[in-house]
């Protein structure tokens, strides 16, 4: 019977109690299991045969990673005995999946033997992941306008300055600025949810007329932009205006047909956002000031 001194007795007594799981094992060419405390196997769902008969295998199914790769990204650390961490998403015996930190020692005057201890971090992971979605969600309704889901002002000027810094007046873009012609007699007079109701579906026919390869905002009460990225043309730009107009003049029935004024800029060698407004803006004042219902282009 094996005899052991009172430290010995206290190590082994934390070693199966500690809450995490403990691994010792040498490696080489025939990897050999020195110990798997309780731990380890609760996590995993394991028992210590079949733990140890799963390590013996390799480490890729336990840790869910390329060893290839830890041993490439770690090798320093490995060489000089410096403990370091892999996070990995292994699948459990019962086919569930938990998220494992491991911490890792190996010492290689050892023959190498490599320590490891984990712990199920799969709550904390799961809470960071549901936070970074509800941030993202928060982001988002940030850019968004509340009522149409369009980018709203501040965001489409963002987008904007980013493309025209990053493209450099290397391309050739469009700005265009279109507002609904009388938007407030259709309101006085058919009432505002006949107005909220045109709103809505201009921000549906802007989609699909100009959706692809674009950035759309509500600028405001019933200002839309449009950034439209690399069009082939002037007149690929003025046709899809035209489409525009005619998908909102048929849109609700027993209202008369209803009216955009449009003015567009090509940006040629602009890469300020404040120009590109102040220029598609004086051209929708002179489409305003020409009786309305046209769009009209400033080059």
């Amino acid at each position: 019977m094996e005899s052991y001194t009172l430290e010995e007795k206290v190590l082994r007594k934390v070693m199966r109690n500690i809450p995490m799981g403990l691994i010792v094992s040498k490696e080489g060419f025939r990897r050999k299991i020195y110990y798997v405390n309780d731990t380890a196997c609760e996590i995993m769902g394991y028992t210590r045969e079949e733990y140890i008969r799963k390590m013996q295998d390799g480490w890729t199914d336990l840790m869910d990673v390329d060893l290839r790769e830890v041993i490439r990204e770690h090798n320093e650390q490995i060489r000089s005995g410096t403990p370091f961490e892999v996070l990995s998403r292994p699948q459990t015996k019962n086919g569930g999946y938990k998220w494992i930190l491991s911490r890792v020692n190996v010492q290689m005057q050892e023959g190498p033997l490599c320590y490891v201890s984990f712990m199920d971090v799969t709550d904390r992971m799961e809470r960071e992941e549901l936070c970074r979605q509800e941030n993202e969600v928060l982001r988002e309704q940030a850019m968004q306008d509340s009522f149409t889901k369009l980018l709203n002002r501040g965001a489409l000027e963002k987008h904007v300055c980013e493309a025209l810094q990053e493209r450099g007046g290397d391309e050739e873009d469009a700005f265009i600025l279109l507002d609904v012609d009388n938007f407030k007699q259709i309101n006085d007079i058919y009432g505002h949810g006949v107005g909220d109701m045109i709103l809505m579906r201009m921000a549906g026919i802007l989609n699909e007329v100009f959706g692809d390869h674009s950035c759309i905002g509500r600028m405001g009460g019933d200002e839309f932009a449009v950034f439209l990225m690399a069009p082939q043309d002037e007149n690929a730009v003025a046709n899809g205006c035209a489409r525009l107009q005619k998908a909102l003049q048929t849109t609700i029935e027993g209202l008369p047909n209803i009216t955009l004024s449009m003015g567009f800029v090509m940006t040629k060698d602009v890469c300020d956002y404040n120009i590109l407004y102040q220029k598609a803006d004086k051209v929708l004042y002179e489409v305003k000031a020409a009786g309305r219902n046209a769009y009209f282009i400033k080059s």
